[in-house]
């Protein structure tokens, strides 16, 4: 659409240019081929005509007859101008030529095509006249020559009316009063008598000789007067048939035909561009694709909720959301798997980060807490924890932090439960406290805590694996949000000490190399994954 929304307007703003054609037929019928027989139709008689109209293409287009059509054109015109706005084509016919001119003016175009085609019938008349006087100046060399030879004899002969075989009809062409017209037969000559050097010796062997000569003579002056008569009359090997006529419509722009080709133009764009995107694009595109790559079942299909992350818990706040209603969905999916091996820990994990996966944890925790089971939520993203926000402010804890290291220094406590060489707290009494009620009934919060500088090796700490033996004493189910598997190893360590991994992954974000590595990595660790 864009692109052929501008195609429009760019040919609305152009110029616009009209056209106009003259027509001219090439091998007319010439009156100097009549006088002539022995000539022939330029282009007709062993010539192939199209190579012929290709020959006079290139000629109509030539300098010297945009310079002959100058002659017929106001000042200003220059022959690149010319050359520029002017086309020859062949005609519907093989021997018609179709000289066009565009220009803004009409008027201007319908002066230049006819100009262009009377230079070109002039210049091809002005090529045959040059053959044929060449013609003509060749014979006049001829002629002095005999003339003078004529007059020579006829100097040396003196009266010869009354010499023996004379004949008194054929004499010099300058004699007016010679009756016998040239090329009837003449009298009997008799044989030439010659000296040394071929010279003509008596009177009647210069009289042959004349005759000789005034024959010749007589040859050559009559072919030259011919050429001149064709000289006279010749047309050129091409004629007018049809004078341009004044354009009145444009030939461009045409604003509409431009918008339509521009759309197409833009539709076959659009559709590159897409294919090419495709092609480039290496997220995972349906969650068929996401099983496919990963071999793992679809535990649920969450729809995109643009409220859910400033609303809270969707599955408390709106309980008939779509987005609740496919949580439920997951929740059972869960269940099932737990049939013959029960999944009480759960860990929610992604690939990256930004997918979603504490949303997830979140809502799957109260979706759990809504059907009566004990359920703890524990916010195990040591390094940007995200699901503390989700319920808003529910007072001060010591956190997941606090109770895996008492004395918040981040290092990871000993065999015994002890830090630094400092009793702890004991840990039933430090996980209650860390523990806080959310406004889902039934649901407990364990928030992250302090950010430590070694949170693998905490939550890899032997005491992290009492914490959860505690808890799960304590609790039906224990859901865990954990950092994104391929970014940081936590997740991992926690895939370990859990039941069950749910793989959560956005359609369209998350790319198919992530995808496979995510579980590969999982695979590696031999952690139980539920599916995605």
């Amino acid at each position: 659409m864009v692109v052929g929304v501008v195609a429009g307007l760019l040919s609305n703003l152009r110029t616009p240019l009209y056209k106009a054609t003259t027509r001219v037929l090439l091998t007319p019928n010439d009156p100097s081929q009549q006088l002539n027989p022995s000539s022939s139709g330029v282009g007709v008689a062993g010539t192939d005509a199209d190579r012929y109209v290709a020959g006079q293409i290139s000629i109509a287009e030539s300098e010297s007859v945009a310079n002959e059509a100058l002659n017929g054109l106001p000042r200003g015109v220059t022959v690149r101008a010319l050359e520029s706005k002017v086309s020859v084509t062949q005609g519907g016919q093989s021997n018609v030529l179709d000289i066009s001119a565009t220009d803004p003016d009409g008027v201007q175009a319908r002066n230049m095509a006819d100009a262009v085609a009377r230079g070109y019938i002039e210049n091809r008349r002005k090529a045959s006249v040059a053959g044929l006087q060449g013609a003509a100046d060749d014979i006049q060399a001829k002629l002095g020559p005999l003339q003078a030879t004529i007059g020579q004899l006829d100097s040396q002969i003196g009266d010869g009316s009354t010499l023996p075989g004379a004949s008194s009809a054929l004499v010099s062409p300058q004699n007016p009063s010679s009756s016998q017209a040239p090329g009837q037969p003449a009298a009997q000559v008799p044989p030439a008598t010659t000296g040394a050097g071929g010279v003509p010796t008596t009177d009647e062997a210069k009289k042959a000789a004349r005759y000789a000569a005034a024959v010749q003579y007589e040859t050559l002056y009559s072919r030259q007067q011919e050429l001149l008569v064709d000289i006279s009359l010749k047309r050129g090997d091409a004629e007018l048939i049809a004078t341009a006529k004044t354009p009145t419509t444009p030939v461009s722009p045409k604003p509409k035909r431009d918008a339509v080709l521009g759309a197409l133009v833009g539709l076959l764009l659009g559709i590159g561009i897409s294919v090419l995107r495709e092609q480039l694009n290496d997220k995972v595109r349906s969650a068929e694709e996401v099983e496919r790559l990963t071999g793992l079942p679809l535990l649920a299909q969450l729809p995109f909720d643009e409220h859910a992350a400033d609303a809270g818990v969707a599955v408390d706040q709106r309980p008939n959301s779509p987005l609740s209603e496919a949580m439920r969905s997951l929740r059972t999916s869960i269940q099932y798997q737990g049939v013959d091996r029960p999944v009480k820990v759960i860990v929610v994990t992604s690939a990256l980060p930004g997918e979603g996966k504490s949303l997830v944890a979140a809502n799957l925790a109260a979706a759990f807490a809504q059907a009566d089971y004990r359920t703890i939520l524990m916010s195990a993203d040591l390094r940007r924890p995200s699901v503390n926000e989700v319920f808003g402010d529910l007072g001060s804890s010591p956190g997941l932090i606090g109770v895996i290291s008492p004395n918040a220094n981040g290092r990871a406590p000993d065999t015994n439960g002890q830090a630094n060489g400092h009793a702890g707290t004991k840990l039933e009494e430090s996980t209650i406290t860390a523990l806080l009620e959310t406004p889902v009934r039934g649901l407990l919060l364990l928030p992250s805590g302090p950010t430590p500088p070694n949170p693998a090796e905490l939550l890899g700490s032997r005491r992290m694996a009492s914490i959860l033996t505690q808890l799960s004493t304590n609790a039906d189910v224990i859901v865990i949000d954990s950092p994104p598997l391929l970014p940081v190893t936590d997740a991992v360590v926690l895939a370990t000490k859990s039941d069950g991994v749910v793989l959560v992954t956005a359609i369209n974000e998350t790319p198919r190399g992530a995808v496979e590595r995510s579980k590969a990595i999982l695979d590696g660790t031999g952690a139980r994954v539920l599916g995605v």
